[in-house]
């Protein structure tokens, strides 16, 4: 179906601040008497708060609040922006400040003075007495007989998320043969470019406490700061300006608590802005998970039981574990189909950073998992790995199993054509240990990943969007959204979907930059690729409603009956039945004008506050091409040709733009990120740019973008989603790639030179 602007790559509505630098980040804003906020952190990674003494902080000049555990709600919360369905139960296990620390970074107090020297200052002067406990750095000693506990439980596995289907051992005892790996993936942070952890907070003499922040859920994290101090919901207003990257990083509160109760000790504005150390030390990464894949296969490829155990290690507080321990699941059972499947999921504490939403939401952990041990069936079978792949993934018609609903549309088929053409996958994929014939230490090889993604979070969670769009005197429209445009254009696919479900031109549509719980109705937020599916759902219905009351009354003035009525180039257009006669038409303007000033004295518009009509699955198959150094273990991604199935794409610019960066971040995932630490003391070894590596622009492979555009009928327009597909299969696809240059098997990432290298040398042995 041809559109007017969807479809259309038109500018981005906030280019032109962001690339001139004008865009007014949280961190840039400046209120009378703010002051600046700081936190003391725990240098030890287990220990108990014996004694704090803050005497000398309290009495340094231009300090106006210390504040300690003692100074807070004694209240129990849980920072995951993951909103349960009603009746069930989070854990909940976090202090705004802590008498424990549980991981070095953990915050024991916080003060408020009028400049950020003082502030530091401050800090230094507070005297702690600690008590240290042993540090589990990882799940095997966390759970270990007799390992300490980190907080008040039974024992440091708080969460078992089971899913049996079938009869596994059945599908065991029918299979020819039984593949068993285990695979590990490590901590990684999301490292966006505005540091995660930036609120200002300000009181106002009515009890009610603003709160600027960069966030991916404003109304979430009022309600979970409400929480977290014993205040109302009402007596918070979020307010989201730009925000520079997010990931998942800023997917529920961060430290909006903290500045908060800041400000309400003080009664002054205060800033808290954590520095680049302060936001890998201190809030959420991606979750390390070790899982043991088991898999029963028929000689012909038909998988006869597929098996799926992982330990997901959370860090010291639960967050979004629990949560994530069921999509970890949900990703397992979607890929593949199998009459018998059995996931158990185990959520640990340990004594490292908390873990959090990060792009993927547990999909790439798995997906590296699953599409190894898929090249190796494959290759034990003797078959192509796309044809294994094509003979067991779900389509259209079927069951997904992620959320037991019916598949509208599936792309995937193409997915794999037109990707294994563009990549040359059949003349490149000839040989284990291709060497390349001008580069004798220089090996190349080509592998795939395909994976599957959501475009929301139903039915896990009931997920609400609002939108409200007004038509203004002069036709031009304001589309008042709770926008969590985090960095990925959100804001103007949703003008574009408004714009063309109005028949108004882009450029008439403006959309409210800054999100505000006090305007904008509810909305969950960014997250789980939902933007343009959910809220683009909800924008397109409220401008519907808001185009039914334009043609009502274009139908008034023209004296037509709607039905003969359409909306166009700003215009409504009666249908010409006689070609003697010219269309009659009237501008929107004038109906706007009239019901603005004329006898209905009644502004247009249209409000929408709506749960999304689904979730359609989006398939990707993501090929790349790689060159291995034998002497160096340097792997060099030299090419990658990424297929997506996203339903229509609204902008194709920004969608090759998603896929784009999240090939980045994936290529990072693979081979050079991750997050350390000393496994003694808990000291965290590389929290800072220079020493954890991730990738920038002139790392970057050639990139090849394929849209497949198998629209789904309950998208906007067709749409599905794109927001983290491209980062989902990359590792896998890097890793496939490897073993078809070199012939070994990595079942642990970041493959960096050293673990390839060794991995050569023991090969060679």
């Amino acid at each position: 179906m041809s559109y007017s602007v969807v479809g259309q790559s038109v500018p981005r509505v906030d280019a032109r601040e962001k690339v001139s630098g004008s865009a007014l980040y949280t961190g840039d804003m400046m209120l009378p008497h703010m002051l600046i906020g700081k936190v003391l952190r725990s240098p030890f990674a287990h220990a108990k708060i014996i004694s704090i003494d803050t005497s000398k902080a309290k009495e340094l000049p231009g300090v106006k609040v210390v504040l300690t555990y003692e100074d807070t709600p004694k209240i129990l919360w849980n920072s995951a922006g993951f909103p349960p369905s009603p009746g069930a139960i989070l854990v909940e296990d976090q202090y705004i400040l802590t008498n424990k620390a549980r991981y070095v970074g953990d915050g024991i107090a916080a003060v408020a003075a009028v400049d950020e020297a003082t502030a530091v200052q401050a800090l230094e002067l507070i005297e702690v007495e600690y008590e240290v406990l042993p540090a589990l750095m990882n799940i095997e000693r966390a759970m270990s007989d007799g390992a300490v506990l980190i907080h008040e439980a039974e024992k440091n596995i708080y969460g078992h998320t089971p899913v049996v289907i079938g009869d596994i051992d059945a599908g065991f005892a029918d299979a020819d043969f039984v593949f068993e790996d285990t695979y590990y993936v490590p901590k990684v942070n999301q490292v966006s470019l505005e540091p995660c952890g930036v609120s200002m907070a300000a009181p106002d003499k009515d009890g009610r406490i603003t709160i600027w922040t960069s966030t991916q859920m404003p109304h979430l994290v009022r309600s979970i700061t409400a929480h977290a101090l014993g205040l109302k919901t009402g007596q918070i207003r979020i307010i989201k300006p730009p925000v520079g990257g997010a990931f998942g990083s800023r997917l529920g509160v961060v430290n909006e608590p903290i500045a908060a109760l800041l400000a309400m000790k003080v009664g002054q504005p205060v800033m808290l802005k954590y520095t680049r150390e302060e936001a890998f030390l201190a809030t959420e990464s991606r979750h390390p998970i070790t899982m043991t894949i088991k898999t029963g296969v028929k000689k012909d490829g038909t998988f006869t039981a597929r098996q799926l155990t992982s330990y997901i290690d959370g860090g010291a507080y639960a967050t979004h574990t629990p949560s994530l321990a069921g999509p970890v699941a949900g990703w397992f059972l979607a890929m593949y189909k199998s009459p018998n499947i059995k996931v158990d999921n185990y959520s640990v504490y340990t004594n490292s950073t908390q873990c959090g939403a990060f792009r993927g939401y547990g999909n790439p952990q798995v997906v590296f998992a699953v599409e190894s041990q898929i090249d190796d069936i494959a290759e034990r079978l003797g078959i192509d790995p796309l044809e294994l792949r094509l003979k067991n993934h779900p389509c259209a018609g079927e069951v997904w199993l992620w959320s037991g609903w019916v598949i509208e549309s599936c792309g995937f088929e193409e997915c794999i054509a037109s990707g294994a053409k563009a990549i040359e996958w059949t003349k490149k994929r000839s040989k284990i240990g291709n060497e390349s014939s001008h580069q004798g230490s220089k090996k190349r090889g080509v592998g795939m990943g395909y994976m599957m993604h959501v475009s929301g979070a139903r039915p896990m969670l009931h997920e609400t969007s609002a939108a409200m769009i007004k038509i203004n005197e002069d036709g031009t429209a304001n589309l008042i959204y709770s926008n969590s445009d985090c960095g990925q254009g959100a804001g103007t696919s949703l003008s574009q979907i408004a714009a063309e479900e109005l028949g108004i031109p882009f450029e008439d549509v403006m959309i409210t930059k800054t999100a505000d719980t006090d305007v904008a109705g509810f909305d969950i937020g960014s997250h789980a690729s939902r933007q343009t599916y959910s809220g683009g759902n909800s924008v397109k219905n409220a401008a519907a409603k808001a185009k039914q009351k334009i043609l009502e009354m274009a139908a008034e003035m023209m004296e037509t009956p709607v039905s003969e009525l359409v909306v166009k180039g700003g215009r409504v257009w009666a249908s010409n039945k006689s070609s003697e006669e010219p269309a009659k038409s009237v501008s929107i303007a004038e109906i706007s004008h009239r019901a603005h000033f004329g006898s209905h004295g009644n502004q247009i518009i249209g409000v929408v506050s709506e749960e999304p009509p689904g979730n359609p699955p989006v398939y990707a198959a993501q090929f790349v091409e790689v060159e291995v150094d034998t002497e160096t273990g340097i792997v060099e991604v030299l090419r990658v040709v990424a297929a997506h199935d996203v339903g229509t794409a609204i902008n194709p610019a920004i969608v090759e733009g998603q896929i784009e960066g999240a090939i980045q971040q994936g290529i990072g995932y693979a081979l050079t990120e991750e997050y350390c630490y000393d496994q003694e003391s808990g000291k965290p070894l590389n929290p800072n740019l220079s020493d954890y590596k991730i990738l920038t622009s002139v790392d970057m492979p050639q990139i090849e973008t394929i849209l497949v555009e198998a629209a789904c009928d309950t998208g906007p327009f067709g749409a599905k989603s794109v927001g983290e597909s491209g980062l989902v299969a990359t590792a896998a696809a890097i890793a496939n790639a490897v073993y078809n240059a070199i012939g070994i098997r990595f079942k642990e990432l970041p493959m960096t030179p050293e673990r390839v290298l060794a991995a050569l040398q023991n090969k060679n042995k």
